[in-house]
Parts: structure tokens; sequence; C-alpha cells
């Protein structure tokens, strides 16, 4: 405490001050800044420094919504690209009064899920459990995690409640990722992105299979262990977010899908995520390993033959092994995403 012989009575604010001190928390700056048609693409050196820009900006808005209003809504993926955003994000809860007040007016929802128990470790009510929402126990209210119960013994029937949850409750803040296919949550390409908001059943593409091995390779050590199907929100679900939605794109398997996404200003089933450009409050944060393509396209104008070979290795797989395949997977995307590509070498 500040010794009380040297304060008048006009010190009375610097002795608050002293007592409950303030530290403002920067995000950390990224090292470039791609211009697309929709939101900026900020690239950070590292995730986790991608993370704790997501982190910084989502706290500040939610604290900056809960002094207007008594509910916020909140949905969040299950994905290891999160990984960096929720350690982030529990640390800023623990260390923020401000942001606990904001969490305990939260209701928390999750991107999808595959119909298993919420035990199963490749569930990904298990995993938001693990890395996000136990750690942050002790500041949200239980009531308010609404986690889809993807083992119902209807889940067709659960999946219409959530979505009506979801749509009465609304959605403020979402922090999303993107797959290497493009897809938003399990919006899967050749799902219709028109049409109402729905929490809806779909089956999983192959290249997504490849996706979830690499993942989570200690689950899903052979393509048959990969669940067939999942439960996820449509892209028309997602885009009632109001205030706020972060992406998080940190690997480098990402290349292909921020590159069709946010290299034209096309919006199309076959990429998904390239809907997001119709959001007028979102950012994408990623990484230099995802970024290169983009970044090297914006460069020259065009996506080069080396690149392209680039892309393909990134996106090899047990279900994408063939390059003359992947090749053709690459163009028929670029090509649909009006993005110009050098010839194939004679």
């Amino acid at each position: 405490m500040i010794p009380t012989n040297l304060l008048s009575k006009s010190d009375d604010s610097a002795e608050r001050d002293w007592l409950q001190p303030r530290f403002v928390v920067d995000a950390p700056v990224p090292q470039s800044i791609i211009p697309t048609a929709g939101p900026a693409v900020a690239v950070y050196p590292s995730a986790e420094e991608m993370g704790w820009a997501s982190a910084v900006q989502i706290a500040a808005e939610q604290c900056r919504l809960a002094e207007e209003r008594d509910a916020i809504g909140f949905i969040v993926m299950a994905a290891p690209s999160a990984f960096s955003f929720y350690r982030a994000y529990v640390q800023l809860a623990e260390a923020s009064p401000r942001l606990r007040a904001a969490i305990r007016k939260t209701h928390f929802f999750q991107f999808d899920d595959y119909p298993l128990p919420a035990h199963h470790p490749a569930s990904f009510r298990f995993l938001l459990m693990r890395h996000f929402f136990m750690p942050l126990s002790a500041y949200t209210n239980p009531g308010q995690v609404h986690l889809f119960e993807a083992d119902a013994s209807d889940p067709d029937a659960a999946a219409r409640h959530y979505e009506k949850l979801i749509l009465e409750t609304g959605l403020d803040l979402q922090v999303m990722g993107i797959g290497e296919n493009g897809h938003w949550g399990f919006h899967e390409p050749g799902i219709p992105l028109e049409g109402a908001p729905r929490f809806m059943r779909v089956a999983l593409t192959s290249a997504n299979v490849d996706q979830q091995m690499r993942d989570h390779p200690h689950l899903f050590r052979k393509p048959e262990d990969v669940p067939t199907s999942a439960y996820t929100a449509s892209v028309s679900l997602f885009l009632i977010t109001r205030s706020l939605i972060e992406g998080n794109v940190p690997q480098a398997g990402k290349a292909l899908a921020l590159l069709a996404a946010f290299g034209s200003d096309a919006v199309h089933e076959a990429v998904p995520a390239s809907e997001l450009k119709r959001h007028p409050r979102a950012v994408v944060r990623t990484t230099q390993a995802a970024a290169w393509a983009l970044a090297d396209y914006r460069e020259k104008g065009i996506v080069t033959r080396d690149a392209m070979t680039r892309l393909a290795e990134s996106l090899r797989g047990p279900q994408s092994s063939s390059t003359d395949e992947l090749f053709a997977r690459i163009r028929q995307t670029l090509a649909t995403m009006g993005i110009p590509m050098e010839n194939p070498a004679p």
C-alpha cells in the first residue's frame, strides 16, 4: 500500500490504482497481412502467436458485450487448429476478473461432432472438455455449456434440438478453422451453402478422412478408424454470428484451402469456407507454414507448377496418394474459384 503520509485527499484514485493495478495485454503483431476480397488474413511466425491474437480479440469483444447484455453466445471449434487459442484464452481468464465475469454470462456451443459417446477419446465433446471447458470450469456456468448429444438414441432429433437452442440463444462470437478441403465445421464441399440454418448429419469425404488421420494420428491409424459421418452446423448457421468470427488456420496442410477460399472474390460450395467473405466482421489468422501459397499467388498473380507440386505433397495421405489425382483435385478447385494456374509441364 502507498504510505498514507504520501497521500493527500486528492490521491484516493492513486491508492485505488495501486491496490487494483491494471495491465493491458497487447496481441502479438502479425508479420504480414494479406489483402483479400473478404476478411484480412494475418500471418504470424507461430501457431502460439496466432492463438494469442485471437484469444485477446475474442476476450476484448466478449467483455464489451458483457457490459451491454445479460447473455452472450459463443460457438467454438473442436480441433488441433484451436489448441493455441484454448491455452491463451484460459490464461487470460485466469488473470482477468473482467473476462471471468463475461464468461459467466456466456452460452458455449460446439461446431460439430462424431456420433460417439462423450467419453470416447475421438469425440469432440471429449476434446473440448479436456482442453477447454475443464480448464475453464471454475468460471463457466455449467448450465450454459451446451454440448451436442451426439450419441443420443435419436441423434437426428438431438441435432434438431441443438439447432433450435443455438437459434434461440443467438451467436455473438466464433472461433473457427478451415479444413484441408475447405470445409467449415464438417460442412463439406458439395453441400449447398444456401438454405435455412441447420445442425445436420453429413458424410465425410475421403479428403476429410485423410485430414482426420493427420489431426489425430494416435486415434485414427487407418482410414477405417475414422467415422464415416458426423453432425455439424451448416455454413448458414455459422454465419448468424453477429459480432466477431476469428479464423485460426495454422497447419501447412491448409495452404490449398486458404488459397482457394481467399485467392479470389468467388464464393462457391466447392470451398465452403469461401462464404466467410460475406461476413462483415471476420478475420483469419494463420502461420507462414499455411499462408505461403496465398502469399505467393498474391505476389505472382498465378499459381505456379512448383507451387502445385508443393500443395500436392502437403495433401498426400492414405486416401489421396496418387499424384495425378491430387493435381486434378487442386486444378479443379482452383479453376472453380477462378484462380489462374500455369499449364502442366509438357
